[in-house]
């Protein structure tokens, strides 16, 4: 499999303003943990890692060893990564356009969390 775009060594990101999906992240690191949102109905909700790029599929790991290849904006980014590695997902539901979307580490700890996504609220 090819790896141009991948790295291996830093650190894994979060969501922030700018960067919700794996799309939205300049180099995209082997492990990092991602929210599929995909085309497979048995496989939507369940997080993952990702793998590799195959042509211009991101292949992700499930748990259970199953590798399968998404569009990057199919994959959201974590809330939050604890000390140990361990990646939580903060997902809601935009009340405008019912997309799925994550909030990042400043709108989960904000007293009012947000309730539709970002594109929505950029409109």
């Amino acid at each position: 499999m090819p790896t141009v775009g991948t790295s291996s060594s830093g650190q894994f990101s979060c969501a922030t303003t700018d960067q919700r999906t794996l799309r939205d992240l300049r180099i995209k690191r082997k492990g990092q943990p991602v929210f599929v949102l995909g085309h497979l109905v048995d496989r939507k909700g369940q997080e993952a890692v990702f793998e590799v790029f195959n042509d211009r599929l991101a292949v992700v790991k499930f748990s259970d060893g199953t590798m399968i290849g998404y569009d990057p904006f199919e994959l959201l980014l974590p809330t939050d990564i604890d000390q140990e590695g361990t990646a939580y997902f903060e997902i809601r539901t935009c009340r405008l356009c019912e997309q799925l979307f994550p909030l990042t580490g400043d709108e989960c700890d904000a007293p009012e969390e947000p309730t539709s996504c970002f594109e929505c609220r950029a409109t």
